[in-house]
């Protein structure tokens, strides 16, 4: 065992590598033979350094952001404004931004990245990425070829119209439906906005500026959020933190209910799964979709999932901020920021100085 403390962070990190269990207590409320193993990525880090390499030896800053999987396996993530790419064996390379390193120590000479924030990738590999400071949605080519898709040359506002002409408020996370429309967490004008899949024109799903209401469009309020996640009947899913934390659902057709949470309930210490309403939250940061439509929330040092029908149940880590590899309760999380998953049910974790992989065995 090992102990290391960063000295540019107070968290502490123990490694432990993962432990296969053969079933679980109903403390979890997990069914007997759910066994999710969280095991680390790529990245280790105690310098806070963008070093590529391979598994421990890549390095990651301390703010590890959004991240998409794609369904062969290979991870995109925005760290700190540099794009990097993590291979399944765990390869992280740079491919743009303005600091990044090689194995050796020496800085790597790469086009800047347009857009910090979001990401996410369509069928032919091309990646969209969100703007939040310049208000712009960016395409970025297989060959890094980056374009405008979507904003008014960083005009601030709530346009909605012709794509380049459109306006948006400090754009944070995106994500891409099966026909290719992107959705967009579109921050401080607290609403959910839809890309059409030819990239032509803007529009808003649904959500304006209030403490949280259902309804159908803009007559629903929707507090600040920077995540979404849609499925694949097209349900959107944005996350709401107040005094307590749930997640908002909105239909195609923008009618915004409450799916899982209660964001007017606080959050006990324990489990706090449940179905519904009955759920319980602490701060919710990063939603994702799986093949089957689960939706996967990442709080701040846990993952858990609700089913379609809003079953909650918790898949790692508990309410309580560490590092370690492990399986389900017995893993910790530095602070999750992100998440995805691939084709093949893996959860990837953006973390502290680290990206996390959760295995379902």
């Amino acid at each position: 065992m090992k102990k290391i403390i960063y000295p540019i962070t107070t968290l502490v990190i123990v490694f432990a590598g993962p432990v296969l269990l053969q079933s679980f207590s109903n403390k979890n409320n997990m069914p007997v033979g759910e066994i999710y193993v969280v095991t680390t990525l790529a990245g280790y880090s105690d310098k806070g350094l963008q070093v590529d390499g391979k598994g421990d030896k890549a390095g990651f800053s301390s703010s590890v952001g959004n991240l998409f999987a794609t369904a062969d396996g290979n991870v995109f993530v925005m760290d700190q404004g540099t794009l990097r790419k993590i291979d399944p064996d765990g390869k992280v390379t740079s491919l743009l931004g303005l600091i990044a390193f090689d194995a050796e120590g020496n800085q790597l000479k790469l086009e800047a990245l347009k857009g910090p924030d979001g990401i996410c990738l369509d069928k032919a590999g091309n990646m969209y990425v969100s703007d939040g400071n310049g208000n712009m949605i960016y395409k970025i080519k297989p060959d890094m070829a980056t374009e405008k898709l979507a904003g008014d040359n960083g005009y601030k506002g709530s346009d909605d119209g012709a794509a380049l002409e459109s306006g948006f408020n400090n754009p944070q996370g995106l994500c891409i439906d099966k026909a290719g429309n992107i959705y967009v967490a579109d921050t401080y004008n607290y609403c959910v906005r839809k890309i059409s899949a030819d990239g032509k024109k803007v529009s808003t799903l649904a959500g304006s500026q209030g403490d949280f209401k259902p309804g159908t469009g803009k007559a629903a309020k929707l507090q600040e959020f920077r995540t979404v996640a849609v499925d694949s009947k097209g349900n959107v899913y944005v996350e709401q933190n107040a005094r307590g934390s749930c997640v908002a659902k909105i239909s195609p057709a923008g009618v915004v209910t409450s799916f899982v949470g209660d964001i007017e309930a606080l959050t006990p210490d324990g489990n706090n799964d449940a179905t519904g309403k009955a759920a319980r939250f602490f701060r919710i940061n990063a939603l994702a979709v799986d093949a089957n439509d689960n939706l996967i929330i990442g709080e701040n040092y846990r993952v858990r999932k609700a089913t379609p029908a809003g079953v909650v149940t918790t898949l790692a880590g508990v309410n309580e901020p560490q590092w370690r590899d492990a399986v389900g309760d017995k893993a910790r999380f530095g602070m999750i920021t992100g998440l995805s998953t691939d084709a093949k049910g893996n959860i990837y974790v953006s973390d502290s100085y680290c990206v996390r992989k959760i295995s379902k065995q």
